[in-house]
């Protein structure tokens, strides 16, 4: 008995949360500046040099509602052209039956306006990126299998009517935009994301368009006075002291997020503390405190690696269990062999590395 009512109520929190989850807002990075092409494609080779970055998101581990989310991109800097180029992969899985999977193609154009100022615009891919989500059915329990079981037969495999309306999988192009002005130590960043509106529905006839997203990323890094940020030697530039207050807002339909706080990078060693949530918005509809994020870093030479933890302060409280995130980078300096590394830091975004 009690079996049953444990599977009932299973039943009943799976279709009480899907829709929830289903029409769930875009994956969210705590350590966003970790995974620049996800933020925008106006990033793609703008370090002016080449890089892969890898990042994992495992956010609310104690629920059924677990999400995990992991990327995989890289960039490279084509500087004869004033261009560059940037590829991503990512994976994310709700709950253990719904899966995304995205393969992108990036290019921005760099345009410099003064030695220490550029502007870069971005288009992810001439054809976009190519998303197919999918949803493993075997893994739900309908109607006609609990009123088997209640009745004392077996789970069985449903044969409700409603099976022939789902789609395995629902594949779609997504297009994205960007553009990035940095002005010595300040960057000023926009993007829209699924400016195409394309429809993501796992339901045959029916429309579930993804609404696009409007992005501004905002910072500025101060330096110490006794940094070796802006040396010229390659070898100095992982001695930066410097303390960098960001903002990141977001816009989707009716959801809104800001992550607002700073980086205090004191090489190799980088600490970041932000509170992701809308100050002073007083909303019904939406939550307008999520997280309080903390991060700890280690940059050396050409590698950096990140952890961050996201404490929950929405209504889901402590128990859901935060959100872990780890972070790895590895720059690829592809000019040191002919000695220019002078031009490359100077040139060099000054965001966080994380």
């Amino acid at each position: 008995m009690m079996r049953k009512i444990a599977l009932i109520f299973s039943c009943l929190c799976t279709l009480t949360l899907s829709p929830w989850v289903v029409r769930g807002q875009d994956p969210t990075l705590s350590q966003f500046y970790a995974a620049p092409l996800l933020i925008s494609p106006a990033f793609a080779g703008v370090s002016q040099t080449s890089k892969v970055n890898f990042n994992h998101r495992n956010q609310w581990p104690n629920l059924t509602a677990n999400y995990q989310f992991s990327a995989l991109t890289a960039d490279i800097s084509v500087a004869s052209i004033n261009s560059g180029f940037g590829i991503l992969a990512t994976t994310d899985k709700q709950f253990s039956n719904l899966k995304t999977t995205t393969f992108g193609l990036q290019y921005a154009y760099h345009l410099t306006l003064a030695p220490e100022s550029s502007v870069s615009f971005g288009m992810e891919g001439m054809e976009g990126a190519y998303v197919s989500k999918g949803i493993d059915y075997s893994s739900l329990v309908f109607g006609d299998q609990v009123s088997s079981l209640v009745s004392g037969g077996s789970l069985g495999t449903s044969t409700d009517p409603i099976l022939s309306q789902f789609k395995p999988n629902a594949n779609y192009v997504d297009l994205s935009s960007g553009a990035l002005f940095n002005l010595k130590n300040t960057w000023l960043g926009v993007s829209a994301h699924h400016i195409n509106a394309p429809n993501k529905s796992l339901i045959n006839g029916s429309d579930d368009i993804l609404q696009t997203k409007y992005s501004v990323q905002l910072g500025t890094k101060i330096l110490f006075e006794d940094s070796y940020y802006e040396q010229n030697s390659a070898s100095e530039r992982n001695r930066e002291k410097s303390i960098s207050p960001v903002m990141h807002y977001k816009h989707q339909g009716t959801f809104d997020q800001m992550d607002l706080g700073a980086y205090l990078t004191l090489s190799p060693l980088v600490i970041g503390a932000w509170y992701r949530g809308i100050p002073l918005k007083n909303s019904s509809s939406s939550s307008t405190r999520e997280s309080i994020v903390a991060l700890l870093g280690y940059r050396q030479d050409n590698f950096s690696i990140g952890y961050s933890y996201d404490m929950t302060v929405s209504n889901l409280g402590l128990p859901s269990g935060g959100a872990h995130e780890i972070s790895i980078a590895y720059l690829f300096d592809l000019d040191m062999s002919i000695k220019k590394p002078f031009l490359k830091i100077k040139r060099n975004l000054s965001c966080p590395k994380f």
